[in-house]
């Protein structure tokens, strides 16, 4: 299938301070760069303008889309899940799979909708300590799910889940999924606050920085 890719690495856009705060998007702008990536594909702009990464940032400083961790009053770098309604974008469904396998029935659905998008949560190092890393899933296979990495740069970022983040041993991606989160693009833009507090409360739970700007 054709889909949008979206490096964090780019160099349009990887200096880009993440929201307000002392990291950039090349660094921890992943979550981002994978929203990004289904908002341009399912038909959303911001202001007229495609929502970019560094036009989509921007949106979300602006729109309460980052809040700052506790403690950090000025760090605010973690994405607000439910922030997406103010541009239409419904969040379906947010699954925490970290203790339970990953429901890849709701997966292979989704992308079934021209309408929706999906991220997951996956394990930039699979085998040690999670570090957290997501990327938007695109197609779905039998044992494989295609996904569009934000890590990768190039004139390609395709990649799949099991070659790049599971284990040899694990069998299906059911393992390899942290978290899930489904979004469909409703086409009527609200005025915020546009999701009810509890929506509003799921919010990412920290950041992890990888390696700089290598493999």
């Amino acid at each position: 299938m054709s889909y949008t890719m979206y490096s964090q690495r780019d160099d349009r856009w990887q200096r880009v301070m993440l929201g307000e705060s002392s990291t950039t998007i090349g660094a921890n702008g992943c979550l981002i760069c994978s929203l990004a990536s289904g908002l341009i594909d399912t038909g959303v702009h911001i202001a007229g303008l495609p929502p970019d990464p560094s036009v989509f940032n921007r949106w979300l400083a602006r729109h309460r889309g980052y809040v700052a961790p506790g403690g950090s009053p000025r760090e605010r770098s973690l994405f607000v899940f439910g922030s997406l309604a103010a541009l239409g974008v419904e969040m379906v469904a947010y699954i925490d799979a970290r203790n339970q396998p990953a429901p890849t029935d709701r997966l292979k659905e989704a992308l079934g909708f021209k309408d929706q998008f999906v991220v997951l949560h996956v394990d930039f190092k699979p085998g040690g300590a999670v570090q957290q890393h997501w990327v938007r899933a695109v197609e779905w296979y039998d044992d494989d799910v295609e996904v569009m990495d934000p890590w990768i740069t190039g004139s390609s970022q395709q990649s799949y889940l099991m070659a790049r983040y599971a284990l040899p041993t694990w069998d299906t991606p059911a393992r390899a999924i942290y978290r899930m989160v489904i979004y469909r693009y409703k086409k009527t833009e609200v005025e915020f606050p546009a999701v009810s507090p509890s929506r509003r409360a799921i919010v990412q739970e920290g950041l992890d920085t990888y390696q700089p700007y290598g493999e």
